[in-house]
């Protein structure tokens, strides 16, 4: 992905323009004979500390999910981010077995992008978000923190020790799907296995709403 190439279509489809970016589409290639298509875009004017995020779209992370959300990709390149959005095989998602790809897909980018991006930021939507933070409990060693807007645990998920994870939670006072009761005892759980988590309700929010980004990037600024 040193050399990018620009995907005009696939820019329209995003709501983006090549002013704006840089856009990449690449076949990879996994240990297991997997072969995974991964988006990646980065703004054209890169800062002196590049960051790096793996946008998880929700339900079966495919294309077609991927652009209803990559609004939240979008404001991030917007920010000076790279994002990478893995399309799942099969559309089948990350939140079953296909979540074993993303520890070698982090060690895949770091490789072709330098290793001095570090550890890259795992975000999602909706079920996006609630796929990166399984994602994120079960890998949490290869993410630099897990942004979920919202997001939610798996009933019954068994979470492994978390090692300081940083977690942000953002769920709708009125989300259509009463996530915000759950709030609480995710927290709870995040933080018994030792996660640091950056909660809180969206006053008058339903499922999908616009982030707080002063709020967000002062949290960003705390990750190493």
């Amino acid at each position: 992905m040193k050399k990018f190439v620009t995907i005009s279509c696939l820019l329209l489809l995003l709501g983006l323009t090549p002013a704006q970016l840089l856009a990449a589409e690449e076949l990879l290639s996994f240990s297991d004979g997997t072969a995974l298509k991964v988006l990646y875009f980065e703004p054209k004017i890169i800062p002196d500390n590049p960051r790096l995020a793996l946008l998880i779209s929700g339900s079966n992370s495919n294309t077609f999910m991927a652009r209803a959300q990559f609004w939240l990709g979008k404001e991030l390149v917007n920010r000076g981010w790279a994002i990478a959005v893995p399309i799942a095989p099969d559309n089948a998602g990350f939140g079953g077995s296909n979540a074993r790809l993303l520890p070698e897909l982090v060690t895949i980018l770091q490789t072709r992008l330098g290793g001095s991006l570090g550890k890259p930021l795992l975000v999602g939507v909706s079920s996006g978000g609630t796929t990166a933070l399984s994602i994120a409990t079960r890998y949490p060693g290869s993410f630099s923190g897990v942004v979920a807007a919202p997001g939610r645990l798996q009933e019954g998920a068994a979470i492994q020790d978390l090692h300081g994870l940083p977690v942000y939670l953002r769920i709708g006072e009125k989300d259509d799907f009463r996530w915000n009761r759950q709030l609480d005892a995710m927290v709870a759980s995040l933080q018994g296995a030792g996660a640091v988590v950056d909660a809180a309700i969206v006053a008058d929010a339903k499922h999908i709403f616009q982030l707080d980004w002063d709020n967000l990037e002062t949290w960003l600024k705390t990750l190493q």
